[in-house]
């Protein structure tokens, strides 16, 4: 993400229904300004009557959040088929893909294959071979799921970040286990065994893993 990006300030809804406007002004006056394949839209003079904002800014607004056509939630079956027929035809050129999805966004397509349609994802039960890679990878680049997940082949970003989620609730229930056992275990007695020490070897160390990844990401957090 560019600094521009990262800088930019947040759009009110007073410039959202100046930019409404302008675009439906432009429409009716030109008629170029559908988003059908090969039409060419004047961001340029739509940006002009909002100081402040250029016309990339103005056409990521419109296309991403204020189309009155764009799709959200969940995709049909039929938009996955669409999806990759286009994919087939034009690769991950993801604005030419979206020409063949109606209502969906370049952004939308793209995440679409990645986390749910690509080929390549992996869909077989995760290793603790790749429990360990994961874990390792957070430690070193903290929640950076695009790079995480270029360390372990087949699995999205979001299966990354979905995967740590579910070692954490785990080490969570099992630390919960531990102390209700405490806390029932009579004064002046030796408490019941661990209730970890039920889990194999390789799993208790995934835990201690994850309770290493919690702390750090809490440390680069602060």
């Amino acid at each position: 993400m560019s600094f521009a990006q990262k800088s930019e300030k947040k759009w009110t809804e007073e410039e959202d229904e100046v930019l409404r406007a302008a675009v439906a002004e432009y429409d009716l006056s030109n008629d170029i300004l559908k988003c059908s394949e090969g039409a060419k839209i004047n961001w340029q003079k739509i940006s002009d009557c909002l100081p402040g904002r250029s016309n990339k800014s103005c056409r990521k607004r419109w296309i991403h959040s204020l189309d009155p056509t764009l799709r959200k939630g969940r995709w049909t079956s039929a938009e996955d088929a669409v999806l990759l027929d286009a994919v087939a035809m034009h690769g991950q050129n993801w604005s030419k893909v979206a020409r063949h999805v109606d209502g969906r966004t370049d952004d939308q397509c793209a995440k679409r294959w990645r986390e749910n349609l690509d080929p390549s994802i992996s869909r077989e039960p995760w290793t603790p071979e790749e429990d360990r890679t994961l874990l390792e990878a957070l430690r070193a680049h903290g929640q950076k799921w695009n790079t995480i997940s270029t360390l372990l082949p087949g699995r999205a970003s979001v299966h990354c970040r979905n995967r740590y989620s579910r070692l954490r609730r785990a080490r969570d229930t099992t630390s919960s286990q531990q102390e209700g056992s405490r806390a029932s275990s009579p004064s002046g007695r030796s408490s019941p065994a661990d209730p970890s020490s039920s889990y194999s070897t390789p799993v208790r160390s995934l835990f201690s893993c994850v309770q290493h990844c919690i702390t750090f990401c809490h440390l680069q957090s602060d």
